[in-house]
């Protein structure tokens, strides 16, 4: 490698915001050497999934002056895993780049073991770095920055306007197609087709693409029988409608049927799923912040165990045995806090 050339090691989600926010990065340090560093740097990337977290190892061969995790929700394992790459992987720095409410939740303990730490939960982490760059007198390409749009209207929840609706879709796909293949290379492929300011070919092959859509209309399919089935169940409880779906929901994507249901009862909604380990999680779906406040007041009563997801979509853990009545009654005293 050239001397003065810095090495970058960008870690991002798998999800859409993950991959716009490395695609961000990406473009305003390969392509104008200006941010996070203001200098000519070799940008290295990966997905990363938070509980895997360990797997990252493989991956730093040599030594990188920056190592930058992008809409990574804090975990217990993160702090030790931070604390190894910086004594024994020769990483120079760490960023921390975030809106998850677990990341803001144990701050205190992210602080301790990066260098720069950017958190804001009433952001998407793409709208945070779109934000950042701004800051720095940095343009980004307009394609990119309408996918920055994109993910603004998917967090928040609002509708879609019809000159975003092509994208909006186009990255959904990305998002399923990545849930759906785990992909290494896609992943990278999508990010760099965002990163790039002139047209490259779909990052997705036809076989792939037509694999993914067969594998998401079932899904689609058997998700919205069930959310039917179970909206006909709800409960009000305030503003919300509570759904107890501990009997009926076996399956991954607990957000994904929170945000159906929400849909089709055109309400907030609190979702009671069981899950293989020794707890059960509330998955609440409301818009403005709504979710974050009731998560937070859940900890506060002593309920929640612990606190994820986004402000819009809280993901709440929750005794195994937890009594149904008690906790509707919070729920219903909450209600009218928030």
């Amino acid at each position: 490698m050239p001397k003065n050339v810095s090495k970058i090691f960008v870690a991002g989600d798998w999800d859409a915001d993950g991959i716009v926010s490395t695609a961000l990065l990406v473009y305003s340090q390969e392509k104008l050497n200006a941010y996070p560093l203001k200098s000519t740097a070799i940008v290295h990337k990966k997905p990363v999934d938070p509980e895997r977290i360990k797997y990252i190892f493989g991956d730093l061969s040599g030594n990188y002056d920056l190592l930058v995790f992008l809409d990574l929700p804090y975990t217990s394992r993160i702090p030790k895993i931070l604390n190894i790459l910086k004594k024994h992987f020769g990483i120079k720095k760490i960023m921390y780049i975030d809106h998850h409410l677990s990341s803001l939740t144990y701050q205190s303990e992210l602080e301790k073991v990066v260098d720069e730490l950017i958190l804001d939960h009433k952001n998407p982490t793409a709208v945070i770095v779109y934000k950042l760059l701004k800051e720095n007198g940095i343009t980004i390409h307009s394609r990119l920055r309408s996918f920055v749009e994109v993910i603004k209207y998917m967090d928040s929840g609002r509708k879609v306007p019809n000159s975003l609706m092509k994208l909006f879709e186009l990255t959904k796909l990305f998002s399923k197609a990545l849930t759906i293949t785990r992909d290494e290379e896609l992943w990278i492929k999508i990010v760099d087709w965002l990163a790039s300011p002139t047209p490259l070919p779909m990052p997705l092959e036809e076989s792939v693409l037509n694999r993914v859509k067969k594998i998401i209309e079932e899904r689609d399919r058997k998700m919205q029988e069930i959310a039917l089935d179970l909206a006909v169940s709800s409960m009000k409880v305030g503003i919300f409608r509570f759904i107890d779906a501990r009997d009926r929901w076996r399956y991954r994507g607990s957000s994904a049927l929170a945000s159906k249901l929400a849909s089709i009862l055109k309400a907030p909604v609190i979702l009671l799923v069981d899950t293989n380990k020794p707890y059960s999680l509330l998955v609440i779906k409301a818009l403005k912040g709504q979710a974050y406040r009731v998560a937070k007041q859940l900890l506060a009563e002593g309920i929640a165990l612990d606190i994820a997801g986004h402000p819009n979509l809280a993901i709440v853990k929750v005794p195994k045995n937890i009594d149904k009545d008690q906790l509707i009654e919070i729920l219903y005293r909450i209600s009218f806090y928030v």
